[in-house]
């Protein structure tokens, strides 16, 4: 209480408890040393049962959620009427215990088959591997059988170890091509979730393929809630119920356009009703309103405010995510608050690894030219998830804005390894095209693109912006005038705007625009410091003051 009172909360940690408070030696390892989390239980059983009891007149309410060491403070009148929800839900989803227990079945591949059979195996002992060191997972068997899949028995080692959760999967080559099904299953045979990975492969890049298949599931799956990653927690089959629903709304978000994207925010917004003590669900809803607010969004700034609401909420159920720091970090980042945007990005990695911390952390060092620094993040993150849509838009836009052209060959060379890119990445690359004066390519690309969006404005106007830079500029401006993409009632971005307007060669307009984003405080205004596209009108007046204002 003292620590806490005098604001010192983030020393509460259970080193800190054992050496400090229960005297332990400055050699204390929590884990082999339980007196900490011990002690913690009984203090919230008694005080569970004076709230109960004598204390259930008491003005002030004090208790300590699961998982976490720093007592909370509140008074009574604040939780009338909600306490009981808000608390039985996080109880339903976590329970004491020591993490996730995991247990690993081969992956399967057809016996005539010795590409997908030397795959399939790769990958189970590279997963094994990965799963071992993951923060919060207990690996039960080394490799389970897959007929002991069928006896959850065969996955005991005394009882209390019985897996709690299967991975298993299968591989299948065709044409020098690769599909690998991943599943995630309770030991009931409740299906959680199921994952594709497509890729091409030849024997010289075999290996890689098993750990990027593997990095990329355990990224995905791995758990997040901090509860679980210190050993404090183990869910409970209602919460997989949840994560089974949220991995769904992630998946969609990941594929990252703004049709996904916007279902993805319904589903999260739907599971926040049902599980509001699920600090996952909050950061997805978060993240899904960040993503909407770099798309184009003509309500950016509403879509902003919102998002810092529910990852507020995200960091107030476990102020240890990681995701949620992160994600506080581009909220932050949008308000133009960059040391503390900084700070939140640097504390989620003090946190631990996790490869949208990395992506989301370099994009800011990007925004700020900060090129080496923002590789180096961008590197860590493939290298954890390199099939993830979001990865390769982000790091297309790294190749345009710091005009690493020769990297961006070998990269764009390699990465279709990993599956076709996405929308964004593809239209971005085509700037990239423009400026190595590969014209035709750009042009390829972006009309490539326009045969898929159908009449969606965002990537119309980034097709017209393409044409116009590619000197294709009567094309650009007849789908720039069919589709309406300069009137006041499109719906897009002042910014998104001024983009076409300098590309159609109106720089005035495109100072205009500029300037209403900049009254608006639009998401995507900072990017104006770093973004190739307005090189042109560097040295005007108008556009130096809107950047000093920014930053």
């Amino acid at each position: 209480m003292e620590q806490t009172v005098h604001g010192h909360e983030d020393n509460l940690k259970e080193y800190t408890i054992g050496t400090e408070a229960y005297g332990r030696r400055t050699d204390f390892d929590p884990g082999q040393d339980t007196i900490v989390r011990t002690e913690a239980r009984r203090l919230r059983r008694k005080l569970k049962e004076y709230y109960e009891t004598e204390g259930k007149s008491d003005d002030v309410v004090i208790f300590m959620r699961t998982g976490s060491y720093v007592p909370a403070i509140r008074w009574r009148a604040s939780l009338d009427g909600q306490s009981q929800v808000s608390t039985r839900t996080a109880n339903e989803l976590w329970v004491e215990g020591d993490g996730v227990r995991v247990a690993l079945t081969a992956f399967q591949a057809h016996a005539n088959d010795p590409i997908a059979s030397a795959c399939a195996f790769g990958i189970t002992d590279d997963l094994l591997h990965r799963l071992v060191q993951a923060p919060g997972i207990k690996v039960v068997s080394e490799t389970a059988s897959r007929s002991s899949r069928k006896n959850s028995d065969s996955l005991k080692e005394g009882g209390e170890l019985e897996a709690q959760i299967i991975l298993d999967g299968t591989v299948r080559s065709e044409h020098n091509r690769l599909r690998v099904s991943a599943r995630v299953s309770t030991t009931p045979g409740l299906l959680l979730w199921s994952q594709r990975f497509d890729a091409a492969t030849d024997e010289d890049s075999l290996l890689k393929l098993h750990d990027a298949v593997a990095a990329a599931l355990l990224s995905r799956i791995a758990p997040r809630a901090s509860i679980v990653r210190r050993y404090l927690g183990t869910p409970t089959q209602t919460l997989y119920q949840f994560f089974s629903k949220a991995l769904a709304a992630e998946s969609l978000l990941e594929e990252g356009t703004v049709v996904t994207i916007s279902d993805s925010l319904k589903r999260f917004e739907e599971l926040v009703l049902e599980a509001p003590e699920y600090g996952r669900l909050h950061c997805g809803v978060a993240q899904c309103y960040m993503a909407l607010a770099q798309r184009g969004a003509r309500s950016s700034k509403e879509f902003v405010s919102r998002a810092s609401e529910a990852c507020k909420r995200a960091i107030a159920i476990d102020s240890n995510a990681i995701d949620a720091h992160s994600t506080f970090g581009c909220i932050l980042a949008q308000e133009w608050n960059w040391k503390a945007a900084e700070e939140s990005f640097r504390r989620a990695l003090r946190l631990g690894d996790q490869h949208a911390a990395h992506r989301q952390f370099a994009q800011f060092l990007l925004l700020h030219s900060r090129f080496d620094e923002s590789w180096k993040h961008f590197q860590i993150a493939e290298g954890m998830d390199p099939f993830s849509a979001r990865q390769k838009s982000s790091i297309a836009r790294f190749f345009y804005y710091s005009r690493w052209h020769r990297e961006a060959k070998e990269y764009y060379a390699r990465v279709m390894q990993y599956g076709p890119l996405p929308i964004e990445a593809t239209l971005i690359r085509a700037f990239t095209e423009i400026q190595m004066g590969e014209l035709k390519n750009a042009v390829a690309l972006a009309q490539g693109v326009r045969r898929r969006v159908g009449t969606v404005q965002l990537y119309l106007a980034t097709v017209a912006e393409i044409f116009a830079l590619s000197n294709e500029v009567d094309q650009a401006r007849s789908l720039a005038v069919s589709s309406g993409l300069l009137a006041e009632q499109a719906s897009l971005s002042y910014f998104r705007k001024a983009c076409l307007a300098l590309a159609l060669n109106e720089p005035a307009k495109s100072l205009e625009f500029l300037s209403e984003s900049f009254k608006r405080k639009e998401a995507e205004l900072p990017w104006i410091a770093a973004d190739p596209r307005f090189d042109r009108i560097r040295g005007d007046a108008t556009y130096q003051s809107i950047v000093r204002a920014v930053f």
